[in-house]
Order: C-alpha cells, then structure tokens, then sequence
C-alpha cells in the first residue's frame, strides 16, 4: 500500500439505523394544533418538552402514557421519540469488504495535489472509480455546470468547517445536538485530539500510517496524528465525507450542514423532523439523508411532504441491510432512495434492493471522499451513494431551476441497468442529456421509467 495514501476507511459505510432503547421509551412526538396542546397534554398526562416552532410538532414526555390519546380528536398523530444509533457490521461482512478494499485502494492513480474549483486537494479525491462511472468528468468538460445556485443540505453528524476541499462552499446550518453551537464535527471530539487531526505541518501526502479507530474505521495519518488519535466517537467523519461526496459531484453548490446526529451516531426522531423542517424554510434545495430508519413514521411522513411542497428534492440512502426490505426515508414514494453498486455495476452485497427499496443506484465501494482534518477516506455503504445522487439532483437544478421535485428524480432515473437497483446506476451524462443539457457526452443505453411525484420525460 502507497505511503502516500490518507484516508479512512468506513468499512460499514457509518449507517445510521433506529432502534428505540427503553432509555427513551418516555418520550413521545406529538402533532397536534398549538392552541390545542396544553389541553392535550393536561387530558392525558403529559409534559412538553420541546417544540418545533409554529408546527404543531411537540416532543412530550410521561412515564406511563395514557392509550387514550390514540383516539383524541384533536391528536394528529402520537408516536415514541425513537431513538436512532449506529450498527456495527458482522464480522463477516467486514472480512468481506476487508478482502475487497485492497484491489480498489491499489488501483488508484498516484496521488498529487491539485487544484479543484479553487481549493487544493488530493487528486485522487477528483479521479476515481466513481467519478468515471457515473461519467463526472465528461459532464464537468462538456458544460458549465457545477451545480451552482443551488442549496444541498446534509442531515448528518456535522462537518469539519475547516476542511480545504469544504471550507468555501459552506453556508450556515444549525446544531441539533449542542443548542447554539456551529455545526462542527470537532465538538465530538477531545480538544487535544482535534488540534492534533487538524494540525497544518504536514502535507496531504504525507499519511501514511494505519490505525485502527474502531471495529469499522481504519484511518491512514501523519504519525505525529496517530500517536494521539485513539478512538474517536463511531461515528465521527461521517458527516464531513458525505459533504465531500455532493461538492466532489457538484462543486459550485452550496452545503448547509445540520448537525442531528452526536459523534456517536446518536440521535432521535425529533431532531431529524427538525432538521428536515429548518432545511426547508432556509432555502434549501436538495435534502441529502444518509441513514435509516425501519420503520415509518406519520410526523416524519409529513415533515418530507412540507419539505416537497416547497419543491425540495429528497434524497436517503437505501439501507444496509443487504435485504430486500423498505426503510425510511428512503421508501417513501416522493423520496430518492439510493442504492449501492460495486466498480463492476453489480450490486453491491450490503446494499438493501428492489424497486421499491431503491429508486437508483451509486457508486458505495472504496468511494474517496473528505475527512476531518484535511484528510481524505473511502467510504463503503449506501451512505456514501446517496450524496452522489444528491449533487446530481443539484446539477440538474442548475441547469433546470424551475424544476418540480418529480422532475428532477426523472432525470436522474436515467441510468445504466443494475439488476435489482431501481432504475440502475445512476450516470449524469443520460441525465443531463435527457433534460436537453449535456450534449457533450457520449450516449449509452439507459434505463427509464416513472418517477416520485413527476411525469415522464420524452
């Protein structure tokens, strides 16, 4: 392996997947109309907690809830705070994605640094398998887009507010999980352990040490780094490398990032549906959402719809599950829900599948992307896929800004076939081309078919 190779490798793609503790199990999301709560909560025995403002969505609190509120006239919908962790891999599948990252690292081009939309990066950040796939570099030297204009907000653990790659195309967000905080990855981690990460004496090329963070983070550091980085949150990183993943694919838009998830992976329904609400009255255009969630949820349902009717494009990763089994967001009919393929264009073993777990399919095997720190990573999962879909949806805004949601998922259903992925792989030349832009590349035979809440496109 190149000494001159920094990254982290994500070996289960940092999924984010619910589960409901019996630590969480006395809090509840309530809708209801806000003159009518106090009412509600009296008649029932509740407490308020929080509240998303003006939405009639209240985070209340009892020890032993009352079954009548089911059947409250003035109850729109009641259901548990459901509390949203990371899982691990088997054992077996992380041998499985061990065995296969040598073959994909090793095949990368020798690393320099170049000049990327003004900012100084890892060449093999902006030349890899994934950009060639889905056709990035034909599009970028045929036509002027770069997905300019248009707003991506990523519900995440953060983002490294300092990265090089990231730094200039970053807009506010919001912190879910510190009250007032920026958005910032690095409050998750120790003081002395984030100087020591974000430390300037050493070039980008210059890691070359592996170390071991967790069951499925390997990272490759300066060794003045590794000597003091000793086990970071689970989840940290992971918020910064899917905002590397929209810029590396569409580098003039902006990234709101709204941190909902602790470095842990932690986080509760609440704050995603607040998450999702501020995105949508800030102006965003594109919600990326790479986790799960197994089951549906009303308050959660209608979060998404407000966030489409003020035509903000959804896109959620797919799952990991390697089942074919729907998970939420992503199944929703109005949402982009985002598979994984190999290098190969076969659908990749973790992946969750079927046409109605996945609407399109991405590149989620040995994808390089930014990590905090100024580094960089490859990342595996249907995490690291769905942004790639999103900075495709924020190319195709650019071109078509009076785009409804529905047209811009029929768009990007232009793909190339993938058993079992949806409308296949997802291949912004077809995309583009589809919508009269893009006429720079080569044509390919694609997949076609309806789209979420769209009609079709001749």
């Amino acid at each position: 392996m190149s000494k001159f190779r920094v990254f982290a490798r994500i070996c289960c793609g940092l999924l984010l997947f619910m589960t409901l503790p019996l630590l969480a199990q006395d809090k509840f999301v309530l809708v209801t109309a806000p003159t009518k709560v106090n009412d509600v909560c009296r008649r029932h025995g509740f407490s308020q907690v929080a509240q998303i403002s003006k939405r009639g969505i209240f985070l209340v609190s009892s020890s032993s809830p009352d079954p009548g509120i089911a059947s409250d006239p003035d109850v729109q919908s009641f259901e548990r705070n459901r509390v949203l962790t990371v899982p691990e891999l088997s054992g077996a599948t992380i041998t499985s994605l061990t065995q296969s990252t040598t073959s994909i690292l090793d095949g990368l081009p020798g690393r320099t640094v170049v000049n990327y939309y003004g900012s100084s990066v890892a060449s093999n950040y902006v030349k890899q398998p994934a950009t060639a796939l889905t056709r990035h570099v034909d599009v970028q030297s045929g036509t002027n887009l770069t997905g300019a204009g248009v707003m991506v907000a990523i519900i995440d653990t953060g983002v490294d507010p300092s990265h090089p790659a990231l730094q200039s195309v970053l807009a506010p967000g919001f912190n879910f999980i510190n009250e007032g905080s920026s958005p910032s990855e690095m409050y998750d981690l120790d003081p002395a352990v984030a100087a020591a990460l974000s430390q300037s004496t050493t070039s980008i090329l210059d890691g070359q040490n592996l170390v071991q963070l967790n069951t499925f983070t390997v990272a490759i550091l300066s060794q003045s780094t590794t000597s003091i980085l000793d086990g970071p949150p689970s989840a940290f990183g992971h918020g910064t490398m899917t905002a590397g993943l929209v810029h590396l694919i569409a580098p003039g838009a902006s990234i709101m990032p709204l941190k909902a998830f602790a470095g842990d992976g932690s986080s509760d329904l609440f704050n995603i549906i607040r998450a999702i609400y501020y995105a949508a009255d800030h102006d965003a255009n594109v919600i990326n959402m790479s986790f799960e969630i197994s089951q549906s949820s009303p308050a959660l349902q209608s979060a998404i719809q407000y966030a489409i009717s003020k035509n903000v494009v959804i896109v959620a990763a797919s799952g990991n599950d390697g089942r074919q089994i729907l998970v939420y967001p992503a199944a929703y009919n109005t949402v982009i829900g985002v598979g994984s393929t190999n290098n190969a264009d076969v659908r990749s073993s973790f992946t969750n599948f079927g046409t109605n777990a996945v609407f399109i399919a991405a590149p989620g095997e040995g994808v390089i992307t930014t990590y905090p720190g100024g580094n960089y990573a490859a990342g595996w999962g249907t995490s690291f896929s769905s942004p790639l879909v999103a900075g495709e949806a924020a190319m195709v805004l650019q071109a078509r800004p009076l785009y409804k949601p529905g047209d811009v998922a029929n768009a990007i259903s232009r793909g190339i076939a993938v058993q079992q992925m949806g409308h296949g792989r997802a291949d912004l030349c077809l995309a583009l081309s589809s919508i009269g832009t893009g006429n720079a590349c080569n044509t390919v035979t694609s997949t076609s078919g309806s789209t979420p809440g769209g009609s079709t496109v001749p």
